[in-house]
């Protein structure tokens, strides 16, 4: 056969990413060529280096010893794959130490001789045969999966004609899906001068279909510590009756397939960016998953992550179990199982759904007196654009709970809401080695800020670009370019949530936008943009929003808050007292000699208590406190 090369699937170590211990990640190829004319299928790694890398036997025993192949060649049209069949659904198999035994075999995978899938349009009884290069034809496309350790996966056939909506399909139960492997396209271009070409190895690169996802509490109310904390498994139940002691998130039950969590159900796999004009794409030749449910039971509404991790009292606190939460982002309380890492598997959801948390809790006070309030149905949203749960990345969501909150302190929800106020942080973390963070206030409305690249080790954010949205009973709103305020923060009164709403409606003064709070915090306008339309994720591409749902601004150390004014209730007026040694420079404006307020000075006497009189704007805001190392 002169002028005809072989097509050599030697597999020379598969190329398997994750995010964790838990999952298979990349594995290095034994060599970058498959040397004479043979071209055998390898592994290479990415730009990115993971963390948990697999190689040779452990790769191959994470897929079970076996994958699925379809490989197809063709004219080369820019933007459609290769529908010539070649590799019409070859099982490729591991067998350790053969590497060499044969020409189809490299480095212990091989494919010749062997059944084909289930899923093959061969013949019955047909067996794998050695392939070869076909120098008339202009690219090549390989498209593989492995259903590793799983029993039960009814898998269609790969279809290369429909790759760019649905290459194939994996369906079975959670415990199933969660064992499968996907890989990027592999295309391999005749005339190209870069790898992937004729006669390189085809470097396929599988990655873990599920996802994975953990949460954790933190808090930050002067004064108290966060004990016994219940969660809601809905937005719907009666306030107080929270009982659940597992951590617990809940989407909307709107009846959509993408609110929901999937439990079983059929994966449909594609390639949507494609051809020679999208090789310079981030997306190109990426697999993506979108999720059909079961007639029944395919969904839940609820996500169980496990029970808190619970911390030592902070100071006085009478209670002297490790009943507390943590009290720092970068020692929350998490969820889960240690050993884990705190994750559980979860199925994606490319989609996305608004993430919603609600519970009750305990705050004792530090002082030791024991003092105890009781706070019911604090809630959370996450915009669905973090909850963008894409296969093989993990999601951090971290909660914190501060003086700025929505939950009442009392079983009857007409009376007022908050200690005002509390506000819970989320941090959503996309895959371990990109990190994606969000703090979303658990107040209303909930404010989102996120960074690209955040470190978990701050608190809270590093020095550059941050992004705010806000949601109001799960809507995501749109004017913040009218409503929103960004400020820094400076004073010797602590910095919370709180305080920043007391200083913006009990002000000493008001100078050039300047705002100076009865309570010492000065509060300077700092600039934002609320006309990005795009926010920059860790997988390389942009998660799209319309202009007025996000505002940026470049942060530098410090502390700053971001505010959205929800309603003004209308202003009251009080006086305090105050001795004054020595006249003051507004005086007399605003004194008075009745705690009333209606008898004005008239001449000013050293040593005196005077009353002065201030104004409450009585302004609601949702606000969120974000502090810059």
């Amino acid at each position: 056969m002169k002028n005809v090369n072989l097509l050599l699937a030697a597999l020379a170590g598969l190329v398997l990413v994750g995010c964790s211990s838990d999952y298979v990640d990349d594995a290095a190829s034994s060599s970058n060529s498959a040397g004479s004319n043979a071209i055998a299928f390898g592994s290479g790694l990415k730009a990115t280096t993971r963390a948990n890398e697999h190689y040779g036997f452990d790769a191959a025993k994470m897929l079970n010893y076996k994958f699925v192949v379809g490989g197809f060649k063709g004219t080369g049209n820019a933007d459609n794959p290769a529908t010539t069949t070649v590799f019409d659904n070859y099982l490729v198999q591991w067998t350790e130490n053969t590497a060499g035994a044969t020409q189809s075999n490299t480095s212990d995978w091989d494919y010749v001789g062997f059944d084909p899938a289930s899923t093959s349009s061969l013949p019955s009884g047909s067996k794998q045969t050695i392939k070869f290069w076909d120098y008339s034809a202009d690219q090549y496309d390989f498209i593989a999966y492995s259903t590793g350790e799983a029993t039960g996966i009814t898998a269609s056939a790969i279809d290369a004609a429909n790759a760019k909506t649905a290459a194939f399909t994996l369906k079975g139960t959670s415990d199933q899906l969660q064992k499968c492997y996907i890989a990027d396209m592999v295309t391999v271009y005749k005339n190209s001068t870069t790898s992937p070409k004729y006669q390189d190895e085809v470097q396929l690169v599988f990655r873990s279909l599920a996802s994975k996802v953990r949460i954790a509490l933190y808090e930050t109310v002067p004064g108290y510590s966060v004990k016994d904390v219940k969660f809601y498994t809905n937005n719907t139940a009666t306030l107080g009756s929270a009982t659940e002691t597992k951590a617990t998130l809940f989407t909307a039950s709107t009846g959509a397939t993408k609110d929901n969590f999937f439990t079983s159900g059929t994966y449909t796999i594609s390639y949507p960016t494609i051809g020679k004009t999208n090789i310079n794409n981030s997306d190109y030749n990426q697999a993506h998953v979108a999720f059909a449910p079961e007639t029944i039971g395919g969904t839940s509404t609820t996500s169980d992550q496990g029970a808190l991790i619970y911390q030592a009292k902070e100071s006085n606190e009478k209670t002297t179990d490790n009943v507390f939460l943590g009290r720092s982002s970068s020692n929350p309380s998490w969820a889960g199982i240690a050993e884990k890492n705190y994750y559980t598997i979860v199925l994606p959801n490319e989609e996305g759904t608004v993430l919603e948390i609600r519970i009750d809790y305990t705050l004792e006070s530090v002082d030791g007196s024991g003092e105890e309030i009781h706070v019911y149905g604090a809630k959370a949203f996450v915009p669905a654009v973090y909850a963008t749960w894409k296969s093989n990345y993990a999601y951090t969501y971290i909660f914190k709970i501060s003086d700025n909150s929505n939950g009442w302190t009392s079983k009857t929800d007409t009376d007022p809401a908050g200690l005002y106020p509390i506000t819970f942080d989320a941090v959503v973390v996309d895959s371990e080695d990109g990190m994606q963070s969000t703090i979303t206030t658990v107040a209303a409305p909930s404010i989102t800020t996120y960074q690209k690249g955040h470190d978990l080790t701050k608190d809270e954010y590093a020095a550059g670009d941050i992004y705010v949205q806000v949601m109001t009973g799960g809507t995501l709103k749109d004017d913040l370019a009218t409503k929103g305020q960004l400020w820094t923060v400076t004073g010797s009164t602590p910095i919370s949530e709180a305080t920043v709403m007391d200083a913006l409606n009990i002000r000493a003064s008001t100078s050039g936008g300047v705002v100076t709070g009865r309570n010492g915090l000065t509060l300077t306008p700092a600039s934002f943009d609320a006309t990005v339309t795009a926010i920059p994720s860790v997988d390389g591409n942009n998660i799209s929003v319309n202009a007025g749902e996000a505002a940026k601004f470049t942060a530098s150390a410090g502390t700053y808050a971001y505010t959205y004014k929800v309603s003004n209730k209308g202003d009251t007026k009080f006086t305090t007292a105050v001795k004054l040694d020595s006249q003051p420079t507004d005086w007399p404006t605003g004194y008075f000699t009745d705690k009333d307020g209606t008898t004005s000075v008239t001449s000013f006497t050293a040593g005196t208590t005077y009353y002065k009189k201030y104004t409450n704007l009585n302004i609601v805001y949702g606000v969120k406190v974000i502090k810059v190392q």
